[in-house]
């Protein structure tokens, strides 16, 4: 029972500092998504803060926070600015998959955290290639490895490199050249920014969650030692990091979605409570805005209550009711899902004002959007949850004693 205390604590303080960061992130947020510039010093104070090494383990100086806690402490950071969350989320989510896939060799996980928890040095993955699309296909990456003297030349350009301004270690997929009629194979490299040959190129200019610095990285005959090489799987076989990489990046995104829309529902509310038309009374009391009030917040309320139950099946690894994993993969869609309803909602009781670059409602619109495109997308989703329903023996009943 104390430990249980003890967490409670550690997890108001911390959410009490996200309340704070998530404030200040907020007022920097307008210029920056206008700008479509990267936020140097919301990742200064993340760093100042101890949030870049929240799920690094404790046996390497992080906090070692659990899945549940990192999901409360993304939503609300996410109502002060989506990109600036978005962006912590890719970098924290490898050390919470991590602690529990081992996928990566002992010696760079360690290298790692030491670079998170010391230097304050940031992670994220290099796998989306724009002809491949999302690595979660299946599809095999242009990118190149080819074996030389005492280790590796890389060559290939990656997108949607998400923190690439500020990222030490760019985990960077690539296709293993091979020999003969061997079959192929995809390797995962420990890319450096200083290695020769590395060079981000700037070409980031979306819609939604403009500030993530989600540029393309080029590698133009990059040599690694042999060491760089953290695993290798033939094309077809299981991802090594098995369904906690899914589990953390896909309800990371959710959370980060739910709050948006949760701002994008604040505004709102803020502005049906003040609003009063010359000569009517304050649209509040309009039957419509009302439901449509209730409306987002039984939306809210259902996405929030779909990725705790998806995380709660995750942690406790139970085999009653729907898998973990399929869990997962309806919190996201239907959080995806009821979060653009909600930022839809909320601008129709805004009003055509809501349209306007000078109010954020605007740009909660356009980010709550990117999680469209964030796996696991919807139609894989889908088919995830029917292959189990429709094309895997059903458990036979027990019998009843």
């Amino acid at each position: 029972m104390r430990s249980r205390r003890l967490r409670s604590v550690e997890e108001s303080e911390l959410l009490a500092t996200a309340r704070e960061l998530a404030e200040r992130f907020g007022r920097r947020a307008v210029a920056h998504d206008r700008e479509g510039t990267f936020p140097f010093e919301n990742f200064d104070d993340l760093k100042e803060a101890g949030f870049l090494k929240l799920t690094v383990p404790k046996s390497h100086g992080g906090d070692e926070i659990s899945l549940s806690t990192f999901l409360r402490l993304q939503e609300v950071l996410a109502a002060g600015d989506g990109s600036t969350a978005l962006a912590l989320n890719m970098h924290l989510i490898r050390f919470g998959g991590e602690r529990e896939s081992h996928s990566y060799p002992k010696h760079w996980f360690d290298e790692m955290c030491r670079g998170a928890v010391e230097d304050g040095w940031l992670s994220n993955t290099a796998a989306t290639e724009e002809g491949l699309g999302s690595p979660a296909g299946g599809g095999i990456p242009e990118t190149l490895a080819v074996a030389v003297e005492g280790g590796w030349q890389i060559t290939g350009r990656k997108s949607f490199t998400t923190l690439s301004p500020i990222l030490h270690y760019f985990i960077t997929s690539a296709r293993i050249s091979a020999a003969g009629t061997a079959p192929p194979e995809i390797g995962t490299f420990m890319i450096l920014r200083d290695d020769p040959g590395v060079r981000i190129e700037e070409t980031w200019d979306s819609m939604s969650m403009r500030s993530t610095g989600s540029h393309d990285l080029v590698l133009k005959g990059v040599r690694v030692p042999d060491g760089r090489l953290m695993n290798r799987r033939t094309v077809g076989k299981a991802d090594p990091r098995g369904g906690a990489g899914q589990t953390w990046f896909a309800l990371g995104v959710s959370a980060t979605t739910i709050g948006v829309a949760q701002a994008a529902r604040d505004y709102a509310i803020e502005f049906a409570r003040t609003r009063t038309p010359l000569g009517n009374a304050p649209i509040r009391e309009y039957p419509g805005v009302r439901a449509r009030v209730a409306r987002m917040d039984v939306l809210l309320q259902r996405s929030r209550a779909l990725v705790n139950d998806a995380a709660q099946a995750w942690t406790a690894k139970g085999e009653e009711g729907m898998p973990a994993l399929d869990r997962v993969a309806v919190a996201k869609v239907e959080t995806m899902n009821a979060c653009i309803e909600v930022a839809d909602i909320a601008m129709r009781v805004v009003g055509g004002v809501s349209l306007l670059k000078k109010r954020p409602i605007e740009r909660y619109y356009r980010d709550v959007r990117a999680a469209l495109h964030n796996p696991p997308l919807e139609d894989r989703a889908l088919e995830q949850l029917a292959r189990r329903a429709l094309d895997q023996q059903p458990t036979p009943a027990r019998p009843t004693e």
